[in-house]
């Protein structure tokens, strides 16, 4: 028998204290688990809503942009307790992941360049990619149906590895799912629905944020962007993270970008906390405060609207095909951001098992992240081993 929901209160905020502080700590395994955890804590344990429409709000948060876990423990504490509760969640739910990509990013910026350090990571960082690639098929179901879905994310995924801009990708993604949505509805005789104004995506998009290698204000404000238009998974993050932080610019390499993630999927909490440990890679402790709070600004902002985005797309169509279009073209470029980081990472046939390994458990276990990268661990523990 489905459990009964009960109606939120006006304010219940323990509750929502009583969910989240727990849940930061142990939630480790990549969003799957994350939203698991949260349903059986607010529907099956304390029935603060019943099971569909626990569902329709994850789809809803899933069309928004930030990671779509964090978006839906946002959503669940405002609807419980208000702004009030949607603050208590963001805090117990990112904090922890935040605290602990701090220091490990620190410790990191101190023996990292180690020539040891790095064989034992590339272990790691072969796990990731395994980990990545599954990710993308596994997301593959959130985008658009039929034969212009995969026709998006095989284009969006040839367009990252060409080194297009990510965001014009999503944008050009959102783009074309409205046209072809517009064809058929010229074609079946239906006008109602037709949008009035132009999307945002497009013009967010476009944004480049000037930056320097010192200064807080263009890491917060490149972050922000990030935050803004990471549709479809935390995944998304790693074109992002390609096009606006490795290279010149911050001097990031790409294998920093892959030991973030890789140590990112054995700490509790949202994969976006990558963003402390990389802001402390840029600008020490308070670049990876700034960092991290530029980076889910975005997700407290759009929490609020997910009520609404999920009433206006059953609403309008053509809205439901372009977000559909941005986030499958969101799956293409993690795709991409697969194939970026097997190039820094294959640098033997050991590396290519690790990823292929870790693949298959992922594709028979999902939400075994954190032992995928103990899997790529004891491979680096070897390739350092027979290093000598």
């Amino acid at each position: 028998m489905a459990p009964v929901a009960q109606p939120p209160k006006v304010s219940d905020l323990p509750s929502v204290v009583g969910v989240f502080a727990p849940l930061g700590w142990r939630a480790i395994g990549g969003p799957a688990a994350h939203v698991a955890l949260m349903e059986r804590e607010v529907v099956r344990k304390r029935r603060w809503l019943d099971r569909g429409e626990f569902a329709r709000l994850f789809a809803a948060c899933n069309l928004m942009p930030g990671p779509g876990s964090t978006q839906l423990a946002l959503v669940l504490g405002l609807r419980r307790a208000g702004v009030a509760g949607m603050l208590a969640a963001a805090t117990l739910f990112i904090g922890p992941a935040v605290l602990i990509m701090l220091g490990l990013g620190e410790l990191y910026r101190h023996v990292g360049a180690n020539h040891q350090v790095q064989l034992v990571l590339i272990g790691m960082d072969a796990a990731v990619v395994g980990i990545v690639a599954q990710a993308a098929i596994a997301l593959s179901g959130l985008g658009r149906r039929g034969v212009i879905g995969p026709v998006i994310a095989l284009a969006a995924l040839v367009a990252g590895i060409v080194g297009l801009t990510p965001m014009a990708v999503l944008a050009g993604g959102g783009a074309v799912a409205y046209g072809v949505w517009a064809l058929r509805t010229a074609r079946d005789g239906h006008e109602h629905g037709r949008p009035r104004t132009a999307s945002w995506a497009p013009w967010l998009a476009a944004i480049h944020v000037p930056a320097t290698a010192s200064g807080l204000l263009p890491l917060a404000l490149t972050f922000l962007k990030i935050g803004a238009v990471a549709f479809g998974s935390g995944y998304v993050m790693l074109p992002l993270l390609h096009a606006d932080f490795v290279g010149a610019t911050f001097h990031l390499a790409d294998r920093q970008v892959a030991d973030g993630f890789a140590i990112s999927q054995v700490t509790p909490g949202p994969v976006f906390a990558v963003a402390a440990f990389l802001g402390v890679q840029i600008a020490g402790i308070p670049g990876g405060v700034v960092a991290a709070g530029a980076i889910f600004a975005p997700s407290l902002a759009f929490a609020p609207l997910v009520s609404v985005v999920m009433r206006l797309t059953e609403v309008h169509s053509w809205l439901r095909a372009a977000l559909n279009g941005v986030v499958t073209a969101a799956v293409g470029l993690i795709g991409a951001a697969c194939v970026t980081l097997a190039r820094a990472s294959f640098v033997s046939p050991l590396e290519v098992a690790i990823a292929v390994v870790v693949f298959a458990m992922l594709w028979r276990w999902p939400r075994s992240q954190p032992v995928a990268v103990l899997i790529g661990l004891a491979g680096g523990l070897v390739v350092l081993a027979t290093s000598r």
